[in-house]
C-alpha cells in the first residue's frame, strides 16, 4: 500500500541528544508490598507516590519501582508498606514498558537538573507535555505591545517551554520542545463554571495580590461559614474576609479544593470560586472563540500567541541549547531531527448518486448522500416573525431540491407563543412533536448556557433534537450553510459518504469511544459508529462510571449493540471492526471485547489517537532571499514508527490569511494497541475519517469522525446531565453537531 503514498522529508521540533549508555540502562529493581491493599484501579497511583518518598530519583516500572542509586535502607520502610531489593539489572529500549520506565527516569532527571540550575524559573509537570519551563517574571509574560504587559480586556499570557523525553528502540535520547503559553483570564471561577461548565478547568490562580497559581481538584457541597480551617481555628468565609474579600463575594462563591503545582506531599485546601480566576490552555481559549459572547475580546489575544512553525523551531531550538550546554554539557548546536515520512491520497466524498464532491459544500448542488426527515420546526426567539432567517429558508430548500425531495418548514413559533412556566413549556414541546415535527430550529440571541440547555432538555424530553442558531447577517452564506447541515445531520440526513478503500483488509465497521465528566461524575463509552463508507450508525448512550477508566462490561455492550445494527443494514457480521479510543487506553479496558469478537471470527484492531505527545511535524523550504525556512507539513503527512505499533499523522493546518500562516497544527498521535492490520492501511483509514465532517461545508476533522462526533456527544451528555432524558431520541440524529 505504501506505494500510493509519495515519500517525503519531515522535520520535527525533536533534538538528538545522546544514545544511553550501559550505565545509563542500570537500575536497581525494588518490589513494593502495602500493609492495606490499595482501592482496585489505584495501584498504580500508589506506587507513583512511592517514587517521591524515597531520597533518590525513581519512578514506577510495572508494579515495581526503579532507580538509579541504591536507595538507603531507613527509606525503605513506614507504617503503610515495605520495599524489598529484587536486584540489579539493564533495561531493554526494545521492550515498550522499560523503555517508557526509562523514558519517565530520564524526564524526572532533567527536571531536578533544570531545577537546580535555574532556581528562578519554575519547572511544572504536565500530564500530556513532560515538562513546562516557565520562563521567568516579566521575561515571561507576552507583550502585545512594547507598553503593555496586558494582551487587553485584562487578558494575560505566560509564555514557557514544553519539554519532553523520548527514547527510541535503539536507545537514542531526543528532547521534544515547543512552545507553550497559559493565559490568565478577568473573569472570576464563579463565573466561569456558569458560562462555561463543559470546558473544564485546570490550573486557576488568586485574585488577590499575590496571583498564586493552583490545581482546581474538586468542589465541596458546604458553605464557606461551615468549613474550620486547620491550625487557624477560623471558617473559609472569615480567612477571605481578613484577606480583603468582599461580602458579596463570600456569599456567591462556592467552595473548591486546589493543591500547590508541584507539590504532591502537601494537603488539598479549601478555597472561593469568587477569589479565583481560571487560567486556559489553547485549546480551551479556541473553544471559548468558537462558541461564546467574548470571542471579540479574545481575537487578538489568541490571533498573537499563535506562532507559525518557523518561529515555532527557531524558539525550540534556542532552547535546546541552553540545555545541550548547561544540563548535558554538550558543546553541540542542536538540530532538529529530520526523519521519512508519506504524503497519503486524499479521501473521496460521496453526495447524491455516488456523485464525487471534494468538499460537503457541494451538496448545495448535487444533493445530499442520504434523506432523512423531511419535516421541520422553527422557533424564532429573537423576533415576531413566522419564518426561517432567509439565508438558511434558501438554503435548505436548495439542498432538499437537489436531493430530490421535499421539506415542510412552515411549523413555527415565536417569542410571544411560548409559555412562561415549565409545565406549560413541557406540554409545549410535547404538542409539537405530536405534530411530526422531530427537529427544531431555535433561533435565538446569544444567551446563558442555562437558558439553551433548559430547552435543549424540554426538547429532548418530547424527542425532538435543536439546532441553535444566532441571527447572521443576511450576507454570510457560509454560516447559513453550517446551519442548514447541522440541522440536517440532527433530522437524521447525511449530506456526504466516504469512497470506502479498495482493500480487503479495511475494517467495515468503525467504532469511537470517549468519555466525559463533571468532575463528580464520568460519562463513559461514549460511542459513535459508521460503516466503511462512512454512513452513520449513529451513537449509543455512555454508562455513568466512578473513573476515566471504560468499563469491560460497557465497552461490550455497545460493541454489540452496533454489531447487530451492521447485521441489520448489511445482512451480515462484520469481517473486522476498528475500535479507536480517545485518549490513552487502559490496561483491560478492551479484554471482554477482543474475546467475544474472536469467538464470533471477528478481527478486530485498537487504536488509542492523542491529541498530544507528537510534537510538530515540517518541511524545510529553501529560498534565496531569506535562507532555510520551515512550514507545516501538508495535511495528510504521516510518520510511520513501527517499533512502537504507532504513526504520527498530521490532519489539520493552521489559519491560512493574506498575510501568511498563522498558527501551527499538532498532528495526532496513534497507537495500535491490538491487531494485525497493516500500519498503512490504519493511518489512511484514520486519515480519511477525518475528512468526512457532514455538518461542516468546509471543514475536516482534527480527529477521526467517529471520536469527533463521540467527544462531542460526551460533552453534550455533559451539559445535559440527564442522561434518562434522551431515551426518546433516536441514536441516528446526531444531537451533538
Amino acid at each position: 500500500m505504501s506505494n500510493q503514498f509519495q515519500e517525503v522529508e519531515v522535520i520535527l521540533n525533536r533534538f538528538f541528544v545522546k544514545t544511553l549508555s550501559q550505565p545509563d540502562l542500570t537500575f536497581h529493581e525494588y518490589q513494593c508490598q502495602f500493609n492495606q491493599v490499595p482501592e482496585q484501579g489505584s495501584e498504580q497511583k500508589a506506587i507513583s507516590s512511592i517514587c517521591y518518598k524515597l531520597g533518590v530519583p525513581a519512578v514506577r516500572l510495572g508494579s515495581h519501582i526503579i532507580t538509579r542509586e541504591p536507595i538507603d535502607p531507613r527509606r525503605m520502610q513506614t507504617q503503610d508498606w515495605q520495599l524489598q531489593q529484587i536486584g540489579c539489572r539493564e533495561l531493554s529500549c526494545q521492550n515498550d514498558h522499560e523503555r517508557q520506565a526509562l523514558e519517565s527516569f530520564e524526564r524526572k532527571i532533567l527536571e531536578i537538573k533544570l531545577k537546580e540550575k535555574f532556581k528562578k524559573t519554575t519547572i511544572e509537570k504536565d500530564y500530556e507535555s513532560g515538562l513546562i519551563w516557565w520562563i521567568p517574571e516579566r521575561e515571561g509574560i507576552e507583550k502585545f505591545d512594547d507598553e503593555s504587559e496586558m494582551c487587553g480586556n485584562g487578558w494575560e499570557i505566560h509564555r514557557g517551554r514544553a519539554i519532553d523525553i523520548t527514547i527510541d528502540t535503539d536507545g537514542q535520547l531526543y528532547l521534544e520542545i515547543d512552545l507553550h503559553h497559559r493565559f490568565y483570564t478577568p473573569f472570576t471561577l464563579e463565573w466561569w463554571l456558569r458560562k462555561y461548565p463543559s470546558i473544564q478547568i485546570k490550573y486557576v490562580r488568586n485574585t488577590y495580590k499575590d496571583r498564586k497559581v493552583w490545581i482546581l481538584e474538586d468542589f465541596s457541597d458546604k458553605k464557606p461559614d461551615e468549613i474550620e480551617i486547620e491550625g487557624l481555628g477560623i471558617s473559609l468565609a472569615e480567612y477571605h474576609r481578613q484577606q480583603g474579600a468582599p461580602e458579596q463575594d463570600i456569599k456567591d462563591s462556592r467552595v473548591v479544593v486546589v493543591r500547590k503545582i508541584n507539590d504532591y506531599k502537601a494537603k488539598p485546601l479549601y478555597h472561593l470560586s469568587q477569589r479565583l480566576s481560571p487560567s486556559l490552555t489553547m485549546e480551551m481559549l479556541a473553544q471559548v472563540a468558537e462558541q461564546g459572547a467574548e470571542k471579540s475580546k479574545i481575537q487578538d489575544v489568541f490571533g498573537y500567541t499563535k506562532k507559525n512553525l518557523n518561529l515555532r523551531l527557531q524558539e525550540s531550538q534556542e532552547t535546546a541549547e541552553i540545555i545541550f550546554k548547561k544540563i548535558y554539557n554538550l558543546s553541540d548546536k542542536p538540530a532538529p531531527v529530520k526523519v521519512n515520512g508519506f504524503v497519503m491520497p486524499r479521501a473521496t466524498l460521496l453526495a447524491r448518486n455516488n456523485r464525487e464532491v471534494n468538499k460537503t459544500a457541494k451538496v448545495s448542488s448535487f444533493g445530499c448522500a442520504k434523506i432523512g426527515e423531511t419535516q421541520f420546526g422553527c422557533l424564532n426567539l429573537f423576533n415576531n416573525k413566522r419564518q426561517y432567517p432567509e439565508q438558511v429558508r434558501k438554503c435548505l430548500l436548495q439542498i432538499a431540491k437537489n436531493s430530490d425531495t421535499q421539506i415542510q418548514i412552515e411549523s413555527y413559533f415565536i417569542r410571544s407563543d411560548y409559555p412562561k412556566d415549565d409545565l406549560a413549556q413541557q406540554r409545549f414541546w410535547q404538542q409539537w412533536a405530536a405534530q411530526g415535527i422531530k427537529t427544531v430550529l431555535v433561533v435565538m440571541p446569544w444567551s446563558p448556557h442555562e437558558d439553551k440547555t433548559k430547552l435543549r432538555i424540554q426538547a429532548l424530553k418530547a424527542g425532538i433534537a435543536t439546532q441553535f442558531m444566532v441571527p447572521i447577517p443576511k450576507a454570510d452564506a457560509y454560516k447559513a450553510l453550517n446551519v442548514s447541515l447541522g440541522l440536517l445531520c440532527k433530522a437524521k440526513w447525511q449530506p456526504v459518504y466516504l469512497k470506502p478503500l479498495d482493500n480487503s483488509e479495511a475494517a467495515d465497521l468503525i467504532i469511537g469511544f470517549d468519555t466525559g465528566t463533571n468532575r463528580k461524575l464520568y460519562y463513559g463509552t461514549s460511542a459513535f459508529a459508521v460503516l466503511a463508507n462512512g454512513q452513520s450508525l449513529g451513537w449509543q448512550l455512555p454508562d455513568v462510571q466512578p473513573g476515566e477508566t471504560f468499563s469491560g462490561r460497557s465497552i461490550w455492550q455497545v460493541v454489540s449493540k452496533l454489531v447487530l445494527k451492521f447485521q441489520d443494514n448489511c445482512n451480515s457480521y462484520p469481517k473486522k471492526i476498528l475500535l479507536m479510543r480517545d485518549g490513552l487506553v487502559q490496561e483491560g479496558e478492551f479484554e471482554h471485547t477482543i474475546k467475544e469478537l474472536t469467538n464470533q471470527g471477528i478481527a478486530v484492531d485498537i487504536l488509542s489517537v492523542r491529541k498530544s505527545g507528537s510534537g510538530r511535524m515540517g518541511r524545510e523550504i529553501h529560498s534565496t532571499h531569506s535562507g532555510v525556512t520551515y512550514q507545516d507539513a501538508e495535511v495528510g503527512t504521516v510518520i510511520f514508527i513501527p517499533e512502537r505499533n504507532a504513526f504520527i499523522l498530521q490532519t489539520s493546518e493552521g489559519i491560512k490569511t493574506s498575510h501568511g500562516t498563522i498558527g501551527s497544527a499538532r498532528p495526532l498521535h496513534v497507537v495500535r494497541h491490538y491487531g494485525n492490520t497493516p500500519l498503512e492501511l490504519l493511518a489512511l483509514q484514520t486519515y480519511h475519517l477525518t475528512q468526512l465532517h457532514p455538518a461542516s461545508g468546509f471543514r475536516s476533522c482534527r480527529l477521526p469522525w467517529v471520536l469527533h462526533l463521540a467527544d462531542r456527544s460526551s460533552k453534550e451528555f455533559q451539559r445535559i446531565g440527564q442522561i434518562s432524558v434522551l431515551e426518546k431520541i433516536d441514536r441516528e440524529k446526531l444531537i451533538a453537531v
